[in-house]
């Protein structure tokens, strides 16, 4: 045990349901080398979220559901959890694999100028849809990947993307910025990242830190995502103007999962695709205008 080090875990809750105790005890489960600090911040849920947490470990915070934004419940989590070193962030529907924790740890604890690092996201391919799973393929791929500002030529975008679904943090690095803003309802992520690039600092992947996440997004969750995408940047401005558009990059993920199903011999369903990306674009293109 590496007493040496403080290192804290948070995940935001709101009727996370039965599987969250499943998501708890697979933390519980994990080897690590460090001790763990566990907590959750509530948005006022009405099943047994709270208690599974206590159950199992967890000190329990509360938040307004009327005041919860992705930058708020993580800057309260930063502020609680202030003598920490590190702090991992999880969402409520993430599994781990077997030491995913340690991996993530040992990968930031690397290199001093990581600011984040985020794990390797895979789909339950019982439950996932098809094209969900080849999103996540694409995003996070089976090389690990240390990103910095001169990278971003090569990358354009890509550089900033970051996943606050299974991450870790330098707690001191990422005061030095000015921690979470209370204002980013969503991609919290992506802006943190940003400014860890332009202040010097690097962004980590780490492919060998697992863990199963499925989104699971019908039409209408899928437009009302990318509807939040639209906004954030229409209100985050900077970071296209830095890093490139989110469009190149929807792009080129269309060609190279069309390439895919060519060669898979899934012609079938390039017309879903289509709709699908139609879908994004409309969702993202509406909420750029509503977030001007």
């Amino acid at each position: 045990m590496n007493n040496s080090l403080k290192v804290g875990l948070m995940i935001p809750t709101y009727n996370a349901g039965l599987e969250f105790e499943k998501v708890v005890k697979m933390i519980g489960k994990q080897k690590i080398s460090f001790e763990l600090r566990k907590i959750i911040i509530d948005s006022e849920s009405e099943d047994e979220t709270k208690k599974i947490a206590v159950d199992n470990g967890f000190e329990t915070f509360d938040i307004d559901k009327e005041l919860f934004t992705h930058g708020l419940v993580r800057q309260k989590a930063v502020n609680i959890l202030k003598d920490c070193d590190f702090v991992f962030f999880m969402t409520q529907d993430v599994f781990l694999k077997a030491g995913a924790l340690q991996s993530l740890f040992d990968f930031i604890s690397r290199d001093p100028n990581i600011l984040v690092a985020y794990g390797r996201q895979i789909v339950n391919e019982n439950t996932e849809n098809y094209f969900d799973a080849k999103d996540r393929t694409f995003n996070y791929p089976s090389r690990s990947l240390i990103k910095a500002k001169n990278d971003v030529n090569e990358l354009g975008i890509k550089t900033v993307f970051s996943s606050d679904a299974f991450s870790i943090y330098n707690s001191k690095l990422l005061r030095k910025i000015g921690n979470f803003p209370s204002k980013i309802r969503f991609a919290e992520d992506m802006y943190i990242a940003a400014r860890a690039i332009d202040a010097g600092y690097k962004i980590g992947y780490c492919a060998d830190a697992m863990a199963i996440h499925s989104n699971r997004l019908n039409f209408y969750g899928l437009f009302r995502r990318y509807l939040s995408i639209g906004v954030f940047h229409a209100e985050n401005t900077w970071i296209q103007k830095e890093y490139g558009s989110n469009e190149s990059n929807g792009i080129k993920l269309v060609f190279a999962q069309i390439k895919e199903m060519i060669n898979e011999g899934n012609i079938v369903k390039i017309p879903e695709l289509i709709l699908r990306t139609l879908i994004k674009y409309s969702g993202y293109t509406i909420g750029k205008i509503k977030g001007k």
